[in-house]
């Protein structure tokens, strides 16, 4: 009887807890030139720059929550995301609301997978023709 009442706090506990979800969000540059993807923030502390070479997938998001069942990239806190060639010239310009292949449409132009239970890969691909 003392087995059992001390099993089953235990159980308990192990019952009331909330799975955690993973997520990785990465950019592969599919062009010939090395590129720089800058993420631009009004909160100068949230921005990031990624230096990717050709061929390359560099890690730009992560993220983890404890009982959410499914996890996306988020880059609302960006006001845009800029491509710049080796020579820091500007060749693309992502803003929130631009119609065409957009880095922010995450259900559309981002490959989604779940190589596992409640962890999700999505992966952007920067392709010679989205930054002619």
């Amino acid at each position: 009887m003392k087995k059992i009442i001390g099993f089953t706090p235990l159980l308990l506990i192990f019952l009331s807890c909330d799975p955690t979800s993973q997520m990785e969000a990465n950019i592969e540059n599919l062009t010939s030139q090395n590129l720089s993807v800058v993420f631009v923030s009004s909160d100068f502390s949230l921005g990031k720059t990624f230096q990717i070479a050709p061929g390359q997938i560099v890690l730009s998001q992560e993220g983890y929550d404890v009982g959410s069942t499914f996890l996306k990239p988020s880059l609302m806190e960006y006001d845009s995301v800029i491509i710049k060639n080796q020579v820091n010239e500007t060749i693309k310009v992502y803003k929130r609301n631009d119609s065409s292949k957009n880095i922010y449409n995450v259900d559309e132009y981002w490959m989604f997978s779940e190589p596992s239970k409640r962890f999700f890969v999505y992966e952007f691909e920067i392709k010679t023709e989205d930054i002619e």
